[in-house]
């Protein structure tokens, strides 16, 4: 019962932290002038509304996305260091990157806006790498199924916001034939589709989580001396 509550804790942390940052972020989507489709989410570092609101649901989900892993632990789901240690990598280039912002005009900070990225890159990769070294240790179980599921979707999400990105910074650099490909393959389309990529992994964790300690709580009370 102790590691069933303790579950349901986790749970219910995760899903208010996340469910807060995206609620944030949406309302930020709405009041700001900023095009989601052509902009990146950092960009919103700079907006005419809802200043400092990208960084409160950025902070959120790092929050909710250590509860996941409260959640994974607390439920007895086979994991390694590499996963755990991935897991808290992607809540920590989250944190740094909402306490780091990008540098744009008319305040730019190099410093901040290198932090910004390759805290981001970290985060952005470290997810989708989390889920895929679990699953040898979820091999054989029906738990294996979601993630395999997920990643068809999730790295999928990520090469399509991988390959925008370097079109930008390819166009940035003034080589002209990239400037049709970044209208092609917005980068702010992408980023958001990633974003809803890497929601969809913590929430198919955390359903992990709760399957995991429920059959485990099956075995206990099957296996238990009856009277």
């Amino acid at each position: 019962m102790g590691n069933s509550r303790g579950v349901r804790g986790w749970r219910l942390t995760a899903l208010a932290a996340i469910a807060w940052g995206l609620f944030t972020i949406t309302v930020l989507h709405i009041i700001s002038s900023h095009d989601p489709i052509y902009d990146t989410l950092s960009s919103y570092t700079i907006t005419d509304r809802g200043e400092g609101m990208l960084g409160a649901s950025v902070l959120s989900v790092a929050v909710g996305s250590l509860a996941v892993l409260g959640a994974l632990i607390a439920g007895g789901v086979p994991m390694t260091f590499s996963t755990k240690a991935l897991l808290m990598l992607w809540a920590l280039g989250l944190a740094v990157a909402a306490v780091f912002p990008a540098s744009y005009p008319p305040s730019p900070n190099p410093l901040s806006g290198d932090i910004h990225l390759y805290s981001c890159l970290i985060a952005f990769a470290s997810l989708p790498g989390a889920a895929i070294t679990m699953l040898e240790p979820l091999r054989g179980t029906a738990e294996r199924v979601f993630v395999v599921r997920w990643l068809k979707f999730g790295l999928a999400a990520v090469g399509l916001f991988a390959l925008s990105f370097l079109f930008v910074r390819l166009d940035e650099a003034g080589v002209q034939p990239f400037h049709v490909l970044t209208e092609v393959l917005p980068v702010g389309a992408t980023q958001r589709l990633t974003l809803i990529a890497n929601v969809a992994l913590l929430l198919v964790l955390l359903r992990i989580a709760v399957r995991t300690e429920t059959a485990r709580a099956a075995v206990l009370v099957t296996s238990a001396p009856q009277p």
